[in-house]
């Protein structure tokens, strides 16, 4: 236990560090992790709406592109009290089963889908999210209300 309180503020502290380091070019509101920006919701959304407030602030919404991002992303949720998750800018709308990213219609290249996911329950899930407290990828229905991060 004591183990992981360590490792918890040891990411903190070096997420922090880094964010510092590579300077704010983002603008008020957005964190910078790496050469993106970043915006946290303050409040929950649904998939339709969460694209259309990052599309409405030149961003898109969230699209991992690695484990690493995955890790930062994990953390500032966590640090912000997020309960539940993020929306992920993938969609098998089009395609059943055929996951692919809402800015360019393509297959992710990084994926960290859950065990036994994506698994269409109920036939009504056809939009990913990060599962904080499963620290993976899940489908679910797209009506439904949760955080975004929007990046540019």
């Amino acid at each position: 236990m004591e183990s992981g309180k360590s490792q918890l503020w040891f990411l903190i502290i070096v997420s922090l560090a880094f964010t510092a380091v590579s300077g704010t070019n983002c603008g008020k509101g957005w964190v910078q992790f790496g050469k993106k920006c970043y915006k946290f919701s303050s409040y929950t959304a649904t998939f339709k709406d969460a694209m259309v407030i990052c599309n409405n602030n030149g961003a898109r919404l969230l699209e991992l592109q690695s484990k690493v991002e995955e890790n930062w992303i994990d953390l500032q949720c966590r640090v912000r009290g997020y309960g539940f998750g993020v929306w992920l800018g993938l969609t098998d709308l089009q395609r059943e089963g055929q996951y692919v990213t809402m800015s360019d219609a393509r297959r992710p290249r990084y994926r960290n889908w859950m065990r036994g996911e994506p698994n269409n329950g109920n036939r009504n899930e056809h939009c990913a999210m990060y599962w904080i407290t499963r620290s993976g990828w899940n489908d679910t229905v797209c009506k439904g209300k949760i955080n975004f991060v929007c990046k540019k």
